[in-house]
């Protein structure tokens, strides 16, 4: 049975601590942090150790991760990660209205045929599905809430599943 993890955090203000108190309660290390924006020059000091896929948010200024040893990695405002063979459109979301409606989001996602869509921005822990219809693919819309104000998201595949959950601090 394979299964591999992901912790999930948006909106975290370079709020540190939050950072590695949520780290700190991880049953087992994450394979991977994806991290959807607001808060990237809080992960420069994880970067080395950790893998990570980010975001920039509006709050982010200068698009870049800057590791540790000097190496600056350019953000995106959206990205699409491939893991373990699920497509995840990633983003902040504040290019895509998201505060307002998910529909621009959810088109961009369908678009990129992703197999789930996860952003931020809102501050507002949200999980749901979409069946698909007309030949579309069910997508799955999380979430994780802001880390600065304690809340986190997981996601574990096992066997080709995604299984998204929710935490708090």
């Amino acid at each position: 049975m394979s299964s591999s993890s992901y912790l999930i955090i948006s909106d975290i203000h370079n709020r540190t601590t939050a950072l590695d108190e949520v780290l700190k309660r991880q049953v087992r290390r994450p394979d991977a942090l994806l991290f959807c924006g607001d808060g990237l020059r809080s992960l420069s000091y994880l970067a080395e150790n950790i893998n990570v896929f980010a975001v920039g948010g509006n709050w982010d200024g200068l698009r870049r991760l800057t590791y540790p040893s000097g190496f600056e990695e350019e953000v995106p405002d959206e990205r699409v990660i491939n893991l373990d063979g699920k497509r995840i459109l990633m983003m902040h979301g504040h290019t895509r209205g998201v505060k307002y409606s998910l529909t621009a989001a959810i088109y961009a996602a369908r678009e990129a045929d992703a197999d789930a869509l996860v952003f931020g921005h809102t501050h507002t822990r949200e999980y749901f599905r979409i069946d698909g219809n007309s030949g579309e693919k069910m997508l799955e819309v999380f979430n994780p809430g802001s880390l600065l104000d304690g809340d986190f998201g997981t996601l574990e595949i096992r066997n080709g599943v995604m299984l998204f959950s929710h935490g708090k601090i």
